[in-house]
């Protein structure tokens, strides 16, 4: 990733690691930090829900994994630190940057070109990262198989972050676009198609649920799975049909573990109503309706069907 989201607002100029650590703790927030270095090398730290993460080396547009301690003992050779505040979407979209490689590079002039490009990456079933950088915005926007993810889409601009492609075109052109391809061994993949995985069966499994009981009873499941993820501080919640997922789970495990209880919940929810069989069925179909590499992810996890009917 070339640029951290340059438009962010910082935190103050003068902000030690220690007390940005601190300000994010504090708000159970994601962000970064960021120790600028000799040349175009600096040291990322991303922070999820407060807690300090995982750390990178950057150079030239390359990233490598570092310690935690090696990033913390840097000192005398950090010529700036620069701290800023993230949406979590913004934060998992930096992880997927760091660890993915760029593809190629190129610049768009017009909205039609921008159209085109996106169309030939919906034929090629295209999966990756898009960094679109100008003069006033910058951002990430994650495709999967052709299509942009709406819920991935994270933009800084000088009035703040927004979660959609800015507005008018004098807003947005000329375009300077970097697509990153994925790395299936990375974390930040692994992460973010779990999470398409879960998304997307949910959808499947509450629209069919909707169709069984009508949508009195979804919503009375929707508040029922509401009221008990509220706790766990998950950006996580149910809207009618959709599961609307904003949340930044760094690690592979720990997104597994909040979608395992989601899906303990929704099943134990949807057996009370119309039965075990019914449910089972129900798990069972929809689970064969999402993408295989979806499936894939969610099978290594143990998030399969028979999991969550009796």
């Amino acid at each position: 990733m070339k640029q951290f989201f340059n438009q962010a607002e910082e935190l103050p100029k003068n902000t030690s690691q220690i007390a940005a650590e601190e300000y994010l703790r504090e708000r159970n927030s994601s962000g970064l930090i960021e120790k600028k270095l000799d040349g175009e090398k600096s040291a990322v730290l991303l922070i999820a829900n407060g807690a300090s993460k995982l750390a990178y080396l950057t150079d030239g547009g390359r990233a490598k994994s570092m310690p935690l301690s090696e990033f913390n003992s840097l000192q005398d050779q950090v010529k700036r630190i620069r701290a800023i505040q993230l949406p979590d979407v913004a934060g998992r979209l930096t992880l997927f940057a760091l660890e993915s490689e760029v593809k190629n590079e190129f610049t768009i002039l017009e909205p039609k070109a921008w159209d085109a490009q996106v169309e030939q990456w919906k034929q090629e079933q295209w999966s990756g990262l898009a960094e679109i950088t100008s003069e006033q915005c910058q951002g990430l926007v994650l495709f999967w198989k052709g299509e942009a993810e709406k819920s991935d889409v994270i933009f800084s601009t000088t009035g703040g972050f927004i979660s959609e492609f800015p507005g008018s075109e004098k807003d947005r052109l000329p375009w300077e676009v970097a697509a990153y391809t994925l790395l299936p061994s990375r974390q930040g993949y692994q992460c973010s198609v779990l999470r398409l995985g879960a998304v997307h069966w949910s959808h499947k499994i509450l629209s069919r649920y909707r169709e069984m009981v009508g949508q009195k009873l979804l919503l009375t499941m929707n508040r029922e799975l509401n009221r008990l993820i509220g706790p766990w501080h998950w950006n996580i919640e149910l809207e009618e049909n959709n599961v609307l997922d904003a949340h930044f789970f760094p690690y592979l495990m720990d997104a597994a573990y909040a979608y395992r209880a989601l899906f303990m919940a929704m099943g134990a929810q949807m057996s009370f109503v119309i039965g075990n069989n019914l449910t089972s069925r129900l798990l069972n179909e929809t689970f064969e309706q999402i993408h295989p590499d979806e499936r894939a992810l969610l099978q290594s996890q143990r998030l399969i069907p028979a999991a969550f009917s009796e």
